[in-house]
């Protein structure tokens, strides 16, 4: 037998028994461990939420910024996202993107930001505005591919004159903002919405 082989026999016996059920409820000792216990633990592909994460989000859903900011701390931009696929989540999630550190989800929200839920839109909007406010700072290399795809999304909202003029003010605020990053040049930008 190889020792390859045997040292995987070995790790699957060890993790058996491990798991919980994903309908076993989280043990509550205070409010919001029990309202983590209610929140689904996939969402995720599948993967379950650990008891910290649960209780993350209940309190994100319920608290204020800074709650969400610990959640997208916790999460980073692009566990939020993944998480957002699950319906209960999302407008959560969304909120919390305003924390994010990073551009990677920016195409994502812009593409909420011009769907047709408009809380959620404005919601999405409103995370990009707060994400561009923050004082420049170096840009991954992979995260130029989102900026740039965010701004052009951004861009054609705000020059969308059939969009609704709430959503259209918040895309023209954010993409002056997101002019200092290079992805959008500031004559490209409509100036018949008022954005200031």
């Amino acid at each position: 037998m190889k020792p390859s082989f045997l040292f995987a026999t070995v790790l699957a016996i060890a993790g058996c028994g491990k798991n919980t059920s994903p309908n076993a409820a989280v043990p509550s000792t205070n409010a919001s461990s029990a309202e983590a216990a209610s929140l689904p633990e996939g969402g995720n592909g599948g993967e379950p939420m650990d008891r910290r994460e649960a209780e993350a989000w209940a309190r994100a859903r319920e608290g204020d910024d800074d709650d969400r900011m610990r959640l997208a701390d916790l999460l980073g931009c692009t566990g939020l996202r993944e998480r957002a696929s699950d319906r209960e989540l999302r407008k959560t999630a969304i909120r919390a993107m305003a924390y994010c550190n990073d551009f990677s989800e920016l195409p994502w929200l812009a593409e909420v930001g011009a769907g047709k839920d408009d809380e959620e839109a404005l919601a999405a909007l409103d995370a990009i505005v707060s994400d561009a406010a923050r004082p420049r700072r170096a840009t991954d290399p992979e995260d130029a591919d989102e900026l740039g795809a965010g701004c052009a999304a951004l861009l054609a909202l705000a020059r969308g004159t059939d969009r609704p003029r709430p959503r259209r003010v918040l895309a023209v605020r954010a993409l002056r903002m997101l002019a200092d990053w290079g992805c959008v040049r500031r004559s490209e930008i409509p100036s018949d919405v008022d954005a200031k």
